[in-house]
């Protein structure tokens, strides 16, 4: 299914926009005339929309969800000098999307795909542990699991929100990694292993084919506990793979949020495992405040209120 009508294109003139886009936002209102109305957001790869639906939302609002991919009837109304669409009709998609079809709706990284995958081997290639070399070649010839691994997103609404972001993600950690490495000190290759499979449960915990989401295997088990289930699994296809080893990256897998509260069984416990954690942090909070500035801004200078970081954010020019 193809989209034609993209966000940026939209324009007053237009008397009509039927087409697919991502819902950001739901919420159902009364009106000062007390009538039931919706309050949408809509975007795609482009930019974002609000949406109005006034009729039949008893009917329409249970068929979709946030961050589902919506199939759209509207007519184009400017309010307040801002385009909004007044949707009669909306629905679901219920039919997968290709991942070159997904892209569409999501925002581009700032690096395309192919030099994100083209880095990943780089980095690999210079590995010197043998048995952290091994265990990454078992993870590239499952093709699977590799695929999913260099398109997914690294989340579905806070940060690396875009086809290939996990990947963007895990390398960024893994570039910082070895700068800190040369300055703190640590084992690089296992600061790099960590990097690379600390989300690597993200690529069952998630789906991309109807928008980005949360599958019930994910919602059951988290991706901490799918990482190591997945870690296991590839270990088993090295012979000999050392126990020590294998705790050790299982450790990093398990304790990469840093707290318990934050979602990890265990601190980390060795230097690093305390650096992959604080690598996690420091770039999935500082992408994903950037994402937020980008469509959130309350005036040129600062953004609206985050409410997971619980802040609101400044732009130095």
């Amino acid at each position: 299914m193809s989209k034609k009508t993209f966000v940026r294109d939209i324009t007053g003139s237009q008397k009509e926009v039927n087409d697919l886009f991502v819902v950001t936002k739901k919420g159902t209102y009364t009106s000062r005339e007390n009538k039931k109305y919706m309050m949408i957001g809509l975007k795609d790869a482009t930019g974002s929309i609000d949406g109005r639906i006034w009729e039949a939302v008893d009917e329409l609002e249970g068929l979709f969800e946030r961050g589902d991919i919506v199939s759209v009837q509207s007519k184009v109304k400017d309010y307040q000098n801002k385009l909004q669409l007044h949707i009669t009709n909306i629905r679901k998609l219920d039919a997968d999307l290709a991942v070159d079809d997904i892209d569409h709706f999501y925002p581009a990284g700032d690096r395309d795909r192919e030099s994100l995958e083209k880095e990943y081997g780089e980095i690999v290639r210079a590995m010197g542990n043998p048995w952290l070399t091994k265990l990454l070649a078992a993870f590239h010839e499952d093709v699977q699991l590799r695929k999913r691994f260099f398109s997914y997103p690294a989340s579905t609404t806070v940060h690396h929100v875009y086809v290939g972001g996990l990947l963007d993600h895990s390398l960024c950690m893994a570039r910082m990694g070895m700068a800190a490495v040369s300055i703190i000190g640590g084992d690089r290759d296992i600061v790099i292993a960590g990097s690379i499979l600390h989300d690597i449960g993200k690529t069952q915990e998630l789906d991309i084919t109807r928008g980005f989401r949360f599958t019930d295997r994910g919602r059951l088990l988290g991706h901490i506990t799918l990482g190591v289930m997945i870690l296991e699994d590839l270990i088993r296809r090295v012979d000999g793979f050392p126990k020590e080893l294998t705790d050790i990256l299982t450790h990093i897998v398990v304790s990469h949020h840093g707290l318990e509260e934050w979602g990890s069984p265990k601190k980390p416990m060795f230097p690093e495992a305390i650096i992959v954690h604080h690598l996690d942090n420091l770039d999935s909070k500082v992408k994903g405040v950037r994402e937020h500035m980008k469509d959130n801004m309350a005036d040129e200078r600062w953004s609206d209120y985050h409410r997971l970081y619980e802040a609101k954010y400044y732009k130095i020019d």
